[in-house]
This record gives structure tokens, sequence and C-alpha cells, in this order.
């Protein structure tokens, strides 16, 4: 992935990338994932924190919700009839 060929791609390249991090969010498989704390204060009022804990989503649908969270958008690919109902329950 190119950086700076895109505003979406390049945030595309921060969801759960923990080397830029700031957040931890647990899951209920607890997986945990990472997020940066500027773009979810600019999307979620649960930002200022330093760790997040979702008993009830798993590592699979988080990723899809900070996907969608990141960049607007979920690409089609990531979507399956198995994971789409519960992602957005």
């Amino acid at each position: 992935m190119t950086r700076g060929y895109s505003l979406e791609q390049d945030l595309r390249f921060l969801i759960n990338n923990p080397k830029y991090s700031d957040i931890e969010i647990l899951c209920e498989d607890e997986k945990k994932l990472y997020g940066c704390r500027v773009i979810l204060a600019a999307r979620s009022e649960k930002s200022y924190e330093t760790q997040i804990f979702f008993p009830k989503i798993n590592s699979t649908e988080m990723e899809i919700v900070l996907e969608y969270i990141y960049t607007g958008s979920v690409k089609e690919e990531s979507l399956t009839k198995d994971n789409i109902i519960e992602t957005f329950y």
C-alpha cells in the first residue's frame, strides 16, 4: 500500500495498527485491537479512555466497526452473511 495516495487508504493503514495506536480495544474473544484516540474522538464519546472493553462484540466484528469509524465505509469483502447481522446489530 502506498501512503499518500488517498485519505481513505491512509486511514485504513491505521486500523488496528499497534505502532501508531494509543488505545486498546478488548473484545469478547479476548483479542486485543488497537486504535488512535484522535480518530475515535472525532467519531465516538468513548475515546478519553486508554482501554475500552466490549464484552459482547468479537474482534472480527469490531474490526469491521473500526473500518467504518476510520473510513466511513466498509469493503464489501469484509462482510459475510455470518457477520453482517452481528456487526450492525
